[in-house]
């Protein structure tokens, strides 16, 4: 009930709050000033990047995550992997890997700097939206989800996921392929994301979002991932994404728990050649302090009730379910165990399909070859989505 009391309340503050003064708006104004000051931190070095985001390299110990209560004192420094890397190949470069790369100096992380405007957009976002990629009823309007999930104890999960800059998607929506890992209230969600309120604009951008008891937020928006990687920023704009019939652009996203100290590093890349952007500290959860014991993957929207989604994926209804290539897709989805740490394909583990579609929003399971592996297709067209 939480998610429709949730929408009431927001969808009542719009239409009903009365006209801020001149003075409230000045008083808001240095608001929004002193917070600019305190989430942009010093940088030894900016980049501009051709789309216009600009990423300010900052020393590793004064990033935003060390703002964090809990992580006041702390040994981390930005050398730190996991303990076992899982058979993955860490690269600092790779060619073609459609990536930007802000070439950050080394002991700095880039941070994308935060404008007035991103600080009012995130505030109205905010306050629409508490993700949870469950399947929703009608009275819990907001978030849709086609997804796959696997049930058991795990230490994270991964899967390769086409790359779409989904069209027609407006302020105060969103469209993602993503990866959620979750026990308890607590989860992490990577994936990408097409997000014109968190950015400002209609890219396919790289994003993550952890939820916990006390606090949730995309990328650094509020103290918690550490970032270790000097080179890849976490909410970058892909330069190419997948055309239909044209190509495919791909990323592979994966959350995993190092057993030895219980962070939640995420890496992106291509393949077994993965980069480690940063981790959540094990300290920041209660549930996921532990291992995760579920792994969905998937395609998931959000939109306000009574209103049009945004399509979903790259827009088309799945019908030729032998042609993964046409859709928006998350292949090899693969979980780990967290007793042996071996990989294991889904197929391999007991899953269960979930969406709150109603058979709309397309998805399917496709055994194609090794390549494939387990793969779901999500996407459609725009839907009415009515609440209470």
């Amino acid at each position: 009930m939480f998610g429709m009391k949730f929408f009431v309340l927001a969808v009542f503050a719009l239409s009903c709050v009365a006209k801020p003064t001149t003075r409230e708006l000045y008083e808001e104004d240095l608001k929004l000033e002193r917070q600019l000051k305190l989430v942009n931190k010093p940088s030894v070095k900016t980049v501009k990047t051709e789309y216009g985001d600009i990423y300010d390299c900052i020393d590793f110990y004064k990033q935003p995550a060390f703002d964090h209560a809990l992580l006041k004192s702390h040994e981390f420094h930005p050398e730190m992997r996991p303990s076992n890397m899982n058979g993955l190949e860490e690269v600092e470069k790779e060619e073609g890997n459609n990536e930007i790369e802000v070439e950050c100096p080394h002991g700095t992380v880039p941070i994308r700097r935060t404008t007035k405007e991103d600080l009012i957009r995130q505030k109205t976002f905010n306050q629409m939206f508490d993700s949870n990629v469950h399947p929703l009823t009608n009275s819990e309007p907001g978030n849709r989800v086609i997804s796959k999930y696997v049930d058991m104890d795990f230490a994270g999960g991964f899967a390769h996921f086409s790359l779409y800059q989904t069209p027609m998607v407006h302020q105060l929506q969103f469209s993602s392929g993503l990866i959620k890992v979750s026990n308890g209230t607590d989860f992490i969600k990577a994936g990408w994301t097409v997000n014109p309120t968190l950015y400002g604009d209609n890219r396919c951008r790289k994003f993550a979002y952890f939820h916990t008891r006390d606090q949730h937020c995309f990328n650094t928006n509020c103290p918690g991932f550490v970032v270790v990687n000097n080179n890849s920023p976490l909410d970058y704009a892909f330069p190419k994404v997948s055309e239909i019939a044209v190509r495919i652009m791909e990323c592979r996203f994966y959350i995993y728990r190092d057993p030895q100290n219980g962070n939640w590093w995420l890496f992106t890349g291509k393949g077994k050649k993965q980069k480690a952007l940063g981790f959540w500290p094990a300290k920041l959860f209660t549930d996921l302090a532990y291992n995760a014991d579920q792994v969905y993957w998937g395609g998931e929207l959000f939109t306000l009730p009574n209103s049009m989604t945004s399509p979903m994926g790259n827009g088309l209804l799945i019908k030729h379910v032998d042609d993964p290539r046409l859709y928006a897709y998350a292949r090899d989805c693969s979980v780990v165990d967290a007793k042996t740490q071996k990989v294991i394909g889904v197929a391999d583990v007991n899953s269960e399909e979930v969406t709150d579609f109603d058979g709309w929003y397309g998805r399917r399971k496709a055994h194609i070859e090794k390549y494939w592996g387990h793969t779901i297709m999500f996407g459609g067209p725009a839907k009415l989505i009515k609440g209470n």
